[in-house]
């Protein structure tokens, strides 16, 4: 009997294309479950800072500086509130571990989103505008608002909806005096069932 040596050696590298192919796959799956479990320790490190008495008091800085009696304080791009730069880095901290691939957007925006966009929109022209000197600072703040404003207004199903609708001034407000009111106390994001009755409510006042 004739071997065919030929087939032999073709059935031999079939094999081990096929078994290096799966070699392969193996490694790249076990090293999406390393990053994957990477990033929530990255996520539980970032919200343990986010609940610390020093992110909470500069947090609370924040709104005592931002609360008047008659509602929002004003401020200009000469003169900013110098205690939102503590918050406004932490932010952009946060943005920067996204880019690099150490945290996952849904996760930053399921976390933070509540808490980050009243403070954005707010100090919108500090960190946009092309007058202000510390525009180039939270270049990564910007692209993650960006991106998690996405994720919020596809869950809103508002085709619609624009960077600015997701919050006003009157609901900035009520955020810093929420701040104020629960800063002494551990703070917890919004629940899933707060978050749907709040995405609910603003695609009601979005179609009115």
């Amino acid at each position: 009997m004739t071997i065919n040596w030929m087939a032999v050696q073709a059935i031999a590298t079939a094999v081990l294309v096929l078994t290096s192919g799966g070699a392969i796959a193996y490694a790249a799956l076990q090293l999406r479950h390393e990053r994957e479990y990477r990033s929530v320790n990255n996520l539980e490190k970032q919200l343990s800072f986010f609940l610390g008495n020093s992110f909470v008091a500069a947090r609370r800085r924040l709104a005592q500086a931002r609360v008047g009696q008659d509602g929002l304080i004003p401020w200009t791009i000469d003169e900013p509130p110098v205690v939102a730069f503590d918050v406004l880095d932490f932010y952009e901290h946060l943005g920067l571990l996204v880019k690099k691939g150490h945290l996952d957007v849904y996760d930053v925006w399921h976390t933070f989103y509540e808490w980050a966009q009243p403070v954005y929109f707010d100090l919108q022209p500090l960190i946009e505008s092309k007058q202000s000197p510390y525009s180039v600072q939270y270049s990564d703040l910007r692209k993650l608002m960006r991106a998690m404003d996405q994720i919020q207004m596809d869950r809103m199903q508002s085709k619609n909806a624009s960077h600015g609708s997701l919050w006003t001034p009157e609901r900035i407000l009520d955020y810093y005096r929420y701040e104020l009111e629960t800063s002494e106390a551990p703070i917890q994001p919004m629940s899933r069932r707060a978050r749907r009755r709040a995405e609910a409510a603003a695609r009601e006042r979005d179609l009115a």
